[in-house]
């Protein structure tokens, strides 16, 4: 799937240590016009200091690398890079394994058996802003999130609405305050608010939430 010659040029790290997948990953990526690649990675000891010296749009991300955390690694380049997008390729979907990942920042989590235009559809829509999880690992989600019918959810004030979609389309605290002039203070009590009446104890679960009621799409 190639997107428009007009689309703006990603720039991309990737880390993965087995040999054969990152050179088909490479490849496959390669075939892009609107790719480039500033750096392979095969350890993960390497993997953060690799991501900040080459300053790419998007890392790509293998989940069960050697010799780092993969979940204090994308942590730790969130928080130094703001801008940066992480997708996650993995073989593993289980829920409370996804849900840690996208509660510290990566937008993306494809899984290794996807088809390859998945990957290269979760590149583009990531790089434009937006969300991407692979079918299955939506699906396994989804179902995580149903309650049982006795404990439904409190009523949303429109602004704890307004505040859930802005968390939906990835905006921290700092960017919701000022989306809706108030102070962060106000967010987090908002975000407060919003887990206390939906039952759940993160904002990837509030998200998780929000689509499955059809209050936001995944791609928004």
């Amino acid at each position: 799937m190639t997107s428009p010659t007009s689309h703006p040029m990603i720039t991309l790290v990737v880390a993965e240590d087995h040999h054969v997948v990152r050179a088909g990953i490479c490849a496959l990526l390669n075939q892009e016009p609107n790719f480039t690649i500033l750096c392979e990675v095969a350890d993960g000891a390497q993997v953060q200091k690799a991501t900040q010296q080459h300053q790419p749009t998007l890392l790509l991300l293998d989940a069960h690398m050697p010799n780092h955390n993969v979940l204090r690694t994308t942590k730790s380049l969130v928080e130094a890079m703001p801008g940066l997008k992480i997708v996650i390729l993995s073989a593993y979907r289980r829920q409370e394994y996804v849900v840690g990942l996208l509660d510290v920042g990566a937008v993306g989590y494809v899984l290794k058996d996807d088809p390859p235009a998945d990957l290269i559809q979760a590149i583009y829509s990531v790089a434009q802003g937006g969300r991407w999880l692979s079918p299955r690992v939506l699906d396994v989600l989804l179902q995580s999130a149903q309650r049982d019918a006795t404990k439904d959810a409190q009523p949303l004030t429109a602004r704890e609405c307004e505040t859930l979609i802005l968390m939906a389309s990835g905006y921290r605290n700092a960017q919701i305050a000022q989306s809706l002039t108030v102070t962060e203070q106000t967010v987090k009590n908002y975000v407060g608010r919003i887990m206390d009446k939906l039952g759940v104890e993160t904002r990837v679960e509030a998200v998780l939430w929000a689509i499955k009621h059809q209050l936001v799409a995944l791609d928004e």
